[in-house]
């Protein structure tokens, strides 16, 4: 392929990783788009959101820009509702991004039901401790997880839990699954009018919904009240919109909810003077549970680039309508 395909990314190693995948395509580093010659004027684009944000109406000769993050919240405010845009935008997701998020919920998930925190905490003084959760521990197949969000991601996640033996309950916006074996790892769906229901029988709650006006504040004040029984644990790899920290922190001190595992924030860093940090029954990681890795772009572009050329329609494809 002759063209030149212009990258504007700050995502370490990202053009060695496209040169080893695509070695017959020209790519370019862009460092600055105002004087770059190529940016404007090629067909085919690989960007960061955030960066391609201020030329997002001014690319006259751009058909596709593939994307290097999943979420498009730096995208959405820029979006002129009587102005389409005239190219397609396909995030990054997909079975790299589903695969190392789902590590990182198991890891989690065995993390709180073993108690390895306190049993790190008991080797630093030298303590040989096995009360509590340390034996008596569940393990996955003992739990019912439900999933917030049923797109490529979150079945991807599913069926992983799926797979360790949980079973998986799903949370979606379409009003039923299809038929087939794409879903079949899901026990039972529910949507919002079945919201309530759903958290009834979760012992894990996780979140993977993305950023809309359809998810704002969809378990804030006193949603999360009907995971009382269970007393479940919040995962939040989503989107912060979703839930109030005033209302996880509520949640947590009415014992609705046992514990929260979260990676998504209003304001990130995370103000120090937030009461989250204080609250030993929350763990906080600093929006890591998917990073965008420079050879598993390559590898999605690699694939997209295939579907592109040969007019096949491309998977990830932003609708700014529906907000993912």
């Amino acid at each position: 392929m002759s063209v030149l395909i212009p990258v504007l990314s700050r995502t370490p190693n990202l053009l060695p990783e496209l040169v080893k995948a695509l070695p017959s395509v020209k790519f370019h580093k862009v460092t600055d788009p105002e004087v770059d010659i190529h940016f404007k004027k090629s067909e085919i684009l690989i960007c960061d959101f955030d960066l391609l944000g201020p030329y997002l109406y001014d690319l006259p000769s751009v058909k596709w820009v593939q994307g290097t993050w999943a979420g498009i919240d730096k995208l959405t405010p820029l979006i002129q509702k009587e102005k389409q845009l005239p190219y397609q935008i396909t995030r990054f997701t997909g079975e790299h991004f589903g695969r190392i998020m789902s590590e990182y919920v198991v890891a989690n998930i065995v993390n709180h039901e073993r108690n390895f925190f306190q049993v790190r905490s008991n080797q630093d003084k030298q303590e040989w401790n096995r009360h509590g959760k340390i034996t008596g521990y569940r393990v996955i197949s003992d739990l019912t997880t439900g999933i917030l969000g049923l797109g490529n991601i979150g079945s991807r996640i599913g069926k992983t839990l799926y797979a360790l033996g949980a079973t998986v309950l799903a949370f979606g916006r379409r009003p039923a699954l299809p038929d087939g074996n794409e879903y079949s790892h899901v026990s039972k769906y529910y949507t919002k009018e079945t919201l309530p229901l759903f958290l009834k029988e979760c012992d894990y709650i996780i979140n993977v919904l993305p950023k809309t006006d359809e998810t704002d504040g969809i378990l804030d004040n006193d949603v999360l009240e009907n995971s009382a029984e269970k007393k479940s644990v919040l995962i939040n790899i989503g989107r912060s919109n979703v839930i109030s920290e005033e209302s996880i922190i509520r949640a947590l001190d009415n014992n609705w909810i046992s514990a929260a595992i979260i990676d998504v924030y209003d304001v990130e860093p995370l103000p120090q003077n937030n009461p989250l940090w204080q609250m030993k029954q929350v763990f906080l990681t600093p929006h890591v549970a998917g990073m965008s890795r420079a050879k598993d772009i390559a590898d999605q572009f690699q694939k997209n680039l295939d579907l592109y050329n040969k007019k096949v329609p491309l998977p990830g494809l932003i609708d700014f309508n529906r907000g993912y």
